[in-house]
């Protein structure tokens, strides 16, 4: 129905069992857009006819009224889908809000970076104070409030150097070293050791310059196993780059919690050397190569040729050496 009209039911006749009230919802709809219903098994005698200035529709015993709405009501009615439009034009997709997480996140390094590169200059360096810029990225750069973050938790007999919380549970372990520090496998046997002791799912590895996030998979009885995730250095020659950004954009609140870094750990492990190696040697993949080598053949040479499987796997397997894998 065309906007600015309005219809309304008019009854020749008292009203019995037979007639259909109309829905709630269309009872309530916006003025001007109301639409009342009838019985559908009335008669299909219609008349139509002009009556002062309304237009009315005779269906049986009852009149459908088109009606003209008042100016209020008409002002009512584009304020609403003003409002509606206005909506839409403020809702983003979402990777418009992850692409606007990763710009910040590149800002937020960037704006610390000169202070990093100075850290890296000084004699004598300390732990300390890798942990306090990395407090200052944490909130400058990756969008996390005080009340998210605990600094020198204690737990077993040590202590964790930052502790990214949610609903008061540790979701991610955070140990930080000088800046010239090496993050080697003590390092993270320490760090993984915390977090399965928390039942958190992160850890992340960092002198400042590097930074490493790992993937907590805990096993009964044993240490959990540490998957790396991503492993970016902020001083190398190139700066903090975009691709540095989309990596540390899985450091953020906003991808914690809404579930891109799991989803990004997923993806890596769903694509590892060993599932490569698998889905290029899986039966599916040979019968699939076979073919279009063979078709491709055909239509190129015009000449006919029969390969089997077991011949298209074995030219795979000398082709390409994946032991290195």
């Amino acid at each position: 129905m065309g906007q600015g009209r309005r219809i309304s039911l008019h009854s020749d006749q008292q009203p019995d069992d037979s007639i259909r009230q109309a829905p709630a919802e269309a009872q309530n709809q916006t003025p001007g857009r109301q639409l009342l219903l009838a019985t559908p098994d009335v008669r299909d005698d219609r008349q139509w006819c002009e009556r002062s200035g309304r237009r009315r529709f005779r269906h049986g015993a009852f009149t459908l009224v088109l009606e003209v709405p008042s100016n209020s009501e008409q002002s009512a009615i584009a304020a609403e889908e003003e409002r509606t439009k206005e909506t839409k034009r403020k809702k983003r997709t979402q990777d418009e809000i992850r692409s606007s997480h990763i710009e910040k996140a590149l800002a937020g390094f960037k704006s610390l970076h000169g202070r990093l590169q100075n850290l890296a200059q000084e004699a004598g360096n300390k732990e300390e104070q890798v942990r306090i810029w990395c407090m200052d990225a944490l909130r400058t750069a990756l969008g996390y409030d005080n009340e998210d973050l605990e600094t020198e938790r204690k737990v077993l007999n040590g202590r964790i150097d930052i502790a990214i919380k949610k609903d008061g549970r540790v979701m991610t372990v955070i140990e930080c070293k000088a800046i010239r520090s090496r993050l080697g496998s003590s390092v993270l046997d320490q760090a993984g050791t915390y977090a399965a002791t928390l039942s958190a799912n992160w850890v992340v590895l960092t002198n400042g310059d590097i930074w490493k996030l790992y993937r907590v998979i805990p096993r009964h009885g044993h240490e959990p196993t540490m998957e790396l995730v991503f492993d970016v250095a902020l001083l190398d020659d190139d700066g903090i780059s975009e691709r540095h950004a989309e990596n540390l954009y899985l450091l953020t609140a906003r991808a914690m919690s809404c579930g891109d870094t799991e989803k990004a750990y997923h993806r890596m492990v769903c694509k590892n050397c060993l599932r490569l190696r698998a889905a290029l040697f899986s039966e599916r993949v040979v019968k699939a190569m076979r073919f279009e080598l063979v078709q491709g053949y055909e239509a190129e040479s015009q000449t006919k040729v029969q390969i089997n499987d077991d011949e298209m796997l074995e030219a795979l397997r000398d082709e390409f050496d994946l032991t290195e894998l």
